[in-house]
Order: structure tokens, then sequence, then C-alpha cells
């Protein structure tokens, strides 16, 4: 079946959504600790799903907006021979690809968004690492000394808020608005926001 008319436009609306999927996903991996992160951006590990999905739909959509000059058949043989394949094998056929491309480009945007150097270098990471919450937003609810531990109410990654121990450099309030800046050992190092 020869290509639509309408076939471009909508691998173009293809390319464009997909874009607009990544830019989401990456505008929501920025409000850490939201349900932004856990339920839009799909977080996991070092790779947002939702940026995965948009990078397979920008190939895909690309993929479908070249197969048609790839489906050019040749002339018809005599009846009862068999049919040579297509350029490449066929694995390029334009029923494959997009999702072939598809394929590719998720996989090129999952191979830049991982952190190689600390899987190679420092090993298989622990569950749940303490440098997950550098730079969330807290609150102080038991009053932190100088150089001795309080506790921070901190929201999860789903919106429940966990209390966990805190140190700082420096006395806090109870309730003040703190950021998580490091870690200290097992404990989690806290600076006040400031009001501006």
């Amino acid at each position: 079946m020869p290509p639509s008319i309408f076939d471009a436009p909508l691998y173009a609306f293809v390319v464009v959504l997909g874009i607009g999927l990544i830019v989401l996903a990456r505008w929501a991996a920025r409000r850490h600790g939201t349900r932004w992160e856990s339920l839009v951006a799909l977080r996991v590990g070092d790779v947002l799903f939702t940026e995965l999905v948009g990078a397979f739909l920008i190939g895909f959509g690309i993929g479908a907006l070249i197969a048609p000059q790839l489906d050019s058949p040749g002339p018809p043989g005599p009846p009862g021979r068999p049919v040579p394949p297509s350029r490449f094998g066929g694995a390029l056929s334009g029923s494959r690809l997009p999702f072939v491309l598809g394929i590719a480009f998720a996989a090129i945007t999952a191979a830049v968004r991982i952190d190689w150097t600390d899987h190679l270098l420092r090993g298989p990471s622990k569950g749940n690492s303490l440098t997950t919450y550098i730079g969330w937003d807290a609150k102080v609810v038991a009053p932190i000394r100088a150089g001795e531990f309080g506790e921070i109410a901190l929201p999860d990654g789903s919106g429940n808020v966990m209390s966990v121990v805190a140190t700082a450099d420096t006395d806090i309030a109870l309730g003040t608005h703190v950021r998580v800046t490091g870690t200290k050992e097992l404990n989690l190092v806290v600076t006040p926001i400031p009001n501006g």
C-alpha cells in the first residue's frame, strides 16, 4: 500500500510528542523528592523511563518518515519465482526501520544517561544511598546544634514525609527550612535555606 498524504504530519507529530516527553521528564526530574519526579519522570536508576519513551518516539517517527523511500518495490518478476530480499537483507526494510531506530535512540539515551564511571569504578551501588537526597529541601522537626544531631522531615519520592537524623555546622532552630548539602558518615548534612 503506498504511503498516505496524512502519514508525514502524523509521524512529525510523533517526533514532536517524543521531544515533549523528554522535556517533561527532565523538568520533572529536577523536582527532587516530589511526586513529579516519581510519577512523571519515572526514574529507574540513572535513567528516566519517560525520557526513554520520548527517545523511542523520536526514532520511530524519523524511521517512519524515511521508511516510504526504502519501501519502493522493484519490478515484478515472473510468477512462482522467489522475490529477492530488500536492501540490507531486510534488516532496514520499511516495516522494521521505525522500530529499529526507536530502539536505537532509546538505547543511546540510556547509555548517555547512565553514570558509567560510577558503575565501572566503584562497583554496584547500594540501594537508597544517602547521596540520593542531596539537594532536597526539608524542615527541622528537632533542633540541630552545631556539630550535633537533630531531625528533619523529608518527603520521599512518593510525597510521604519521613523523619531523618541530620547534622549541621551551625545551630538550626525548630521549624527552619533546610536543604540537604552532603553526607557525614551515615547522616545527612543540612544548611538553612536563605529567606530571599
